[in-house]
């Protein structure tokens, strides 16, 4: 597979690629005080590694992870243009779904359970960090509830629930007073409650990964925007002050990938909305239920998706997405996007109207047209490993990570063999129709695969 091509910026030396959103109004940026948290210097100077990552986002800190692991001797430098987490990785709705990546293409008991392994081993290696190194993330594991609104949608969760139940997973219907028990909304006619699952501070996850693989020798350097790739048997990485050359390049920019010149045409940036209200009096919870604080999402095909803060608030967001022309990295806000996500908060929760919104923001996902995630490796020397095009990306960028460490050890296994593993990217068609693609993104993630994505 090839995609890449040089960005025209590049050959003719006009400027760095514009990577940028302002105003991030984040809520998740400040819970983990990332304003008061040194930010790592720039690379400066000419350097060489064995191997480097460009991206600090989940796939590059996950990929850094495994990669140490698996290679403790060798030289791995990570470039981050801003900082660890900037991106989607510290932007997302918190939500942490473990079937995200199933397929239901597996039939015999064989291959679904290492389908299954390998959907649920990016909450494990979650968990792992926790465990092991003391990551506070604010991660809960209580599992998710989608909610259907009208007939149509309770048969889109029937199907939802006989998949997940031949699957051997622990699902539930609940109608009337069981639901009510879950969550209270004039709105909600049916849920189908999911076991597995979490929720967590998305910022936090990233911010602490960042520490983990620092302090296993993994060079991070922040600030350190990348001007230009230049392919090959060893690879020539710019950055704005410095550059590295490494015989193996991992590329982990999602979304900014065809900033430098990847994916271009095969992914879009296709941005998606979110909001934190103020911290919910007592009242106001038991109006609106919720006690077992599961991560929530309804069956419209413009839905929403919400959780509850550890400090009490509602993240809530959906309602829309958005395409800017020529695939265009844009602000971090959109108050009319953010002004719809309120309106369903009220809607939806009527106990809510005239709760104050202390943060509003949002972020870039790489679209596709198949909304489906390719992880593997490219390049005429076989030396390219790369993550994109996620859909629900908080557990699969952390098993993408494991996929880029398998594969750089020439290992194979259930993660190696996957199915996202060198899957094609297909062409993404004219940049006029790739808003079209994302509003058929919500429509897909409802109808096809609700169990899966919500940033």
């Amino acid at each position: 597979m090839k995609y890449f091509s040089p960005p025209s910026t590049r050959r003719n030396g006009l400027k760095p690629p514009a990577l940028y959103e302002y105003f991030i109004d984040n809520f998740w940026f400040k819970s983990a005080g990332l304003e008061h948290e040194r930010i790592n210097e720039p690379l400066r100077g000419d350097h060489k590694a064995d191997i480097v990552i460009i991206g600090g986002g989940y796939t590059g800190l996950s990929a850094a992870y495994n990669i140490r692991q698996k290679f403790p001797d060798k030289k791995i430098m990570l470039l981050e243009g801003a900082c660890c987490g900037y991106g989607a990785s510290g932007r997302n709705g918190g939500f942490c779904i473990a079937t995200s990546l199933l397929d239901s293409n597996f039939k015999d008991p064989e291959s679904r359970k290492r389908n299954l392994d390998v959907s649920l081993y990016g909450i494990k290696q979650i968990k792992a960090c926790i465990a092991d190194h003391g990551l506070d993330c604010d991660f809960e594991e209580n599992g998710m509830l989608d909610v259907a609104m009208n007939a149509d949608q309770v048969k889109v969760m029937e199907a939802d629930y006989h998949f997940l139940k031949d699957w051997g997973l622990d699902v539930e219907i609940l109608q009337g007073k069981a639901l009510e028990k879950e969550i209270k909304s004039p709105r909600y006619t049916a849920g189908l409650i999911t076991s597995l699952g979490a929720t967590l501070n998305p910022a936090k996850l990233a911010r602490g990964m960042k520490n983990i693989v620092e302090e296993m020798g993994v060079e991070i350097w922040e600030q350190s925007v990348v001007t230009r790739v230049v392919p090959g048997r060893v690879h020539h990485v710019d950055t704005e002050l410095g550059a590295v050359k490494a015989p193996d390049l991992v590329l982990a920019t999602n979304a900014y990938s065809h900033k430098i010149g990847f994916f271009v045409n095969r992914t879009f940036p296709l941005y998606t909305y979110v909001v934190a209200t103020e911290p919910l009096s007592s009242s106001q919870w038991e109006a609106i239920g919720w006690q077992n604080r599961r991560g929530l999402s309804d069956y419209r095909m413009l839905f929403n998706y919400m959780i509850p803060s550890a400090d009490g608030r509602i993240i809530i967001g959906g309602s829309d997405s958005k395409y800017y022309h020529n695939d265009e990295i844009a602000p971090g806000n959109n108050k009319s996007v953010s002004q719809d996500i309120v309106k369903d908060l009220t809607d939806t929760f009527p106990a809510l109207v005239g709760i104050k919104i202390e943060h509003a923001w949002g972020g870039p996902t790489a679209g596709s047209r198949d909304f489906t995630p390719s992880v593997g490796v490219m390049g005429d020397h076989g030396n390219i490993y790369y993550g994109v095009g996620y859909n629900e990306g908080v557990p699969s960028t952390q098993t993408g990570g494991r996929i880029i460490a398998d594969l750089m050890a020439g290992e194979k296994n259930e993660f190696t063999t996957h199915y996202i593993v060198n899957r094609n990217i297909p062409y993404a068609g004219p940049q006029i129709m790739r808003s079209f693609f994302g509003a058929l993104k919500k429509m897909y993630m409802v109808n096809i695969v609700k169990a899966s994505g919500n940033f």
